[in-house]
């Protein structure tokens, strides 16, 4: 896949004519200024499936920054591989949980 430069000049020049080379490319074209990248022109299409992939990487990232989710998920991990099972202890402080129990006594 090799990027397509137009400069800022060619680029106005062209900017009528983009939506129809679109439809024959899918990378984005990279626009120069001074021989400098600027800014970047891509379809419809492609920035639609950028900002899914956006999504769904910061939904992957706020799963992954839930800290008790994360340990219940990694407990879950142990018994599905047949891991022995842990003490209750254990798995309050494992889930975060010590605190909380001692603040309810």
């Amino acid at each position: 896949m090799s990027e397509r430069h137009l400069s800022l000049s060619e680029a106005q020049k062209q900017l009528a004519d983009l939506p129809r080379l679109f439809q024959e490319i899918e990378e984005p074209i990279i626009i120069t200024q001074d021989d400098e990248e600027v800014m970047a022109i891509c379809s419809m299409k492609s920035y639609m499936q950028l900002r899914e992939t956006i999504a769904s990487l910061n939904q992957t990232l706020q799963i992954l920054h839930d800290e008790k989710f994360m340990a219940s998920f990694r407990l879950s991990q142990r018994g599905m591989k047949g891991d022995p099972l842990v003490s209750l202890e254990q798995l309050r402080r494992e889930l975060g949980w010590e605190d909380e129990n001692l603040e309810s006594k």
